[in-house]
């Protein structure tokens, strides 16, 4: 049985709907940690395979597992919501039921937050696309920043971007902050705003989690370029509100906001310039790039590969 300490320094925090076949070698990545001063909180978002059989398995073998059972599945963000309110610990990490994580991630997410200060702490990862590893955000740097840094980091999506995975969270920072329900991708809608809380932020890009890409995943659509139209709109929606927010919580951020919603277009548009599903959104988005042509144009975020899409798009 597993030494379990009196105040865990750490809550991680796994919702599991329906991945009977993914989710045991989740589970064993938390829990052969070499660091080992952490809840696990292992939340059952209503599954109705052996998902919730699976759980309470582990449960009985390490005394570090605390279960949550939803009867009635509500998505996602509600599971994830229950998991935070439920941690003890100063310091919370969400991680999925289909992935899985090197044995040292969370000694090396902890000496990071510990030896600066952070509020965030993150790795790098890799993407498993049928079996083959590809890297996903690995560098060799470490980033110490504040929080106008740290948000242009995430907005510039070059380092790290919102999946929580790969982070480790100081919990104050969701205070206020809820997952949304009613979402196909929860991420994108509050941890920059997450980001927007923190006063310091670290990064180094050293691999030790492992994103599984399945047809499953809502995000699979990154590996095929082929983008639902309700998907599509929901990242336009979100990305405008956080502009929006960004704009008004940090204004330093507020340049490298817009500009990070409108390059989104741009790429979207380049994707989609083909496309029968997404006609009207195609044509809202080029509309919306001609209305800021010059801004764009002019700007200094604004790369020469975009500059020649949008010359190409609104010729």
């Amino acid at each position: 049985m597993s030494r379990v300490s009196k105040s865990q320094k750490i809550s991680v925090i796994m919702t599991t709907y329906n991945r009977s076949y993914f989710l045991p070698q989740a589970i064993e990545g938390i829990l052969s940690q070499t660091f080992d001063d952490f809840e696990f909180i292992l939340v059952n978002n209503g599954s109705t395979d052996e998902s919730a059989e699976i759980c309470r398995k582990y449960a009985e073998i390490d005394h570090r597992i605390k279960i949550i059972e939803i009867f009635e599945n509500k998505g996602a963000s509600s599971g994830k919501n229950k998991g935070i309110a439920a941690a003890t610990s100063e310091y919370i990490t969400i991680v999925d039921d289909d992935d899985y994580c090197e044995p040292g991630m969370l000694e090396f997410l902890w000496n990071l937050s510990q030896k600066y200060s952070a509020d965030i702490s993150m790795c790098g990862s890799w993407n498993n696309i049928e079996g083959e590893l590809e890297p996903y955000f690995i560098f060799d740097e470490l980033l110490v920043l504040d929080r106008v840094e740290g948000l242009n980091e995430l907005l510039l999506r070059e380092k790290y971007n919102v999946a929580p995975p790969t982070k480790l969270f100081r919990k104050i920072l969701f205070e206020g902050i809820q997952f949304q329900d009613n979402v196909l991708v929860d991420d994108i809608h509050i941890i920059y705003k997450v980001f927007a809380n923190a006063d310091v932020v670290v990064a180094h890009g050293k691999p030790l989690y492992i994103f599984r890409k399945h047809e499953g995943n809502m995000t699979s659509f990154i590996q095929t370029n082929k983008i639902p139209p309700a998907l599509l709109s929901e990242y336009l929606s979100a990305f405008c509100e956080r502009t929006e927010y960004l704009s008004k919580k940090v204004p330093d951020i507020a340049p490298r906001a817009k500009y990070s919603e409108l390059s989104y277009m741009i790429s979207m548009c380049d994707k989609l310039s083909n496309s029968t599903e997404c006609v009207e959104l195609f044509n809202s988005m080029k509309m919306i790039l001609r209305k800021n042509y010059n801004e764009l144009m002019s700007s200094l975020f604004t790369t020469d590969r975009e500059k020649s899409i949008l010359r190409d798009l609104l010729a």
